[in-house]
């Protein structure tokens, strides 16, 4: 499958994702997953469509490096999410 192609379907995934959330915020949310559920969900798959083919062409042929810098930004991720909590309670 070619890149362009590849492109092309994280670009579509992302546009479904954003009428999904107009969709839901239209109805008020869809049962138990409020607005900012959608939203947040939403962020997160653009961010991992933005960043995921960059980690994939970087790290190709050296998973061990790949997988260092996911534990890494993971754990980013994680004290940044902390702090915020902490500082909301």
């Amino acid at each position: 499958m070619s890149n362009r192609r590849i492109s092309e379907i994280l670009v579509a995934v992302v546009l479904a994702a954003i009428a999904t959330f107009v969709v839901a915020d239209l109805a008020g949310g869809f049962g138990t997953f409020p607005d900012g559920r959608w939203a947040s969900a939403i962020a997160m798959l653009c961010l991992a469509v933005w960043i995921g083919p960059g980690v994939f062409r970087r790290y190709r042929g050296n998973g061990g490096a790949a997988l260092k810098a996911i534990a890494v930004w993971l754990a980013i991720a994680c004290a940044v999410a902390l702090a915020y909590s902490y500082g909301a309670g």
